[in-house]
Order: structure tokens, then C-alpha cells, then sequence
């Protein structure tokens, strides 16, 4: 049984996708990619992310499949074990693109 429940998990993702709004809110890449305190705490955040994300899996991914499960736990795993080979050119654009649909996404089952 998970430590925590559906809702807090994904109250937990939500939170992570919120920090990491906040850290690089007035950052241009070339700022991100500079302060590696920002760095380091985003790529913690989505490795959290991941890891709530992976601790909904299977279930969550049969229920919702239009929320992008692996691909959160996936990118969990490239910051975690990858972490000197991660281009950040994904990461920006992750954060840019990819996690404002999912915080959308997200509330909306909430």
C-alpha cells in the first residue's frame, strides 16, 4: 500500500510543477541553464514528480491515459541515473511546454 493516496500524489505533482514555475519564472534558458542552484532543485522536483507518478502506475495509466505517466517516471530516470547527460534543452522545454498541459491536466482530476 503507498505511503500516500491518489489525491496526494497528485497534490504532491502539482506542488513540484508549481516550485518549478516559480524557480525559472523570470529565467531565459541561458539564465536556467547558468544558476545551478535553480538547476539542481528543478531536476529534484522532477525526479519527485517521477517518482509520484511511478507510484500511480499501473492503475492510474489504465484510468488516465492521457496523462503522461511513463513519460514523468521516465524523465525521473534520466535525472537521477543520467544526470551528467541531461540536455537541458529538454529540460527547458519540458518545463516550458510539457508541464503546464500536465498541472492542467492534473487539476482537472482533482
Amino acid at each position: 500500500m503507498p505511503s500516500r493516496g491518489f489525491q496526494e500524489r497528485l497534490r504532491d505533482i502539482l506542488a513540484e510543477i508549481e516550485d518549478i514555475q516559480q524557480m525559472v519564472a523570470n529565467l531565459s534558458f541561458e539564465d536556467f541553464c547558468q544558476e545551478r542552484r535553480t538547476l539542481k532543485a528543478t531536476l529534484y522536483s522532477l525526479a519527485v514528480i517521477g517518482e509520484a507518478a511511478a507510484s500511480l502506475l499501473p492503475e492510474a495509466a489504465e484510468l488516465y491515459p492521457q496523462i503522461p505517466w511513463r513519460q514523468m517516471r521516465g524523465m525521473r530516470n534520466i535525472t537521477v541515473h543520467e544526470y551528467f547527460q541531461v540536455d537541458l534543452a529538454i529540460i527547458w522545454e519540458t518545463i516550458q511546454t510539457d508541464l503546464p498541459a500536465l498541472q492542467a491536466a492534473l487539476k482537472e482530476l482533482i
